[in-house]
């Protein structure tokens, strides 16, 4: 896959980060990768915390936006922003899910080139 690793690293880093601030003291985390159908590489993060409400899974992406469970834990609400720009810049997607309990935080980037639409023109 051709992608940034930077900008890779800091968005699996930044799904890390969150589930180990939210899974409870000796939680289960785990970290998996999978190709799916068509080429995409997933990584995905899961952790047995709170877990996201339905009703704010669309907003957690939304630049400083802390939902109810994350107000006394540290931060700014730009973590998700973060992972969600990388993944669009590499023609992929943010998924969050249940984890029955807990959260699931998908990262999925296409296997082609980033997308040059998103960069500042030089």
């Amino acid at each position: 896959m051709a992608g940034d690793p930077v900008l890779l690293a800091q968005a699996i880093g930044n799904l890390i980060d969150n589930a180990l601030k939210y899974a409870p003291a000796n939680g289960g985390i785990t970290v998996a990768t999978a190709q799916r159908p068509g080429g995409a590489v997933e990584v995905a993060v899961s952790d047995d915390g709170p877990g996201i409400p339905d009703t704010e899974k669309s907003r957690v992406s939304q630049r400083f936006y802390r939902g109810d469970a994350s107000r006394g834990t540290p931060g700014v609400g730009l973590g998700l922003t973060l992972v969600e720009g990388v993944a669009r810049l590499h023609s992929g997607a943010l998924e969050l899910a249940d984890n029955r309990p807990g959260l699931r935080a998908t990262l999925v980037i296409s296997t082609g080139m980033p997308s040059r639409a998103s960069e500042p023109a030089s």
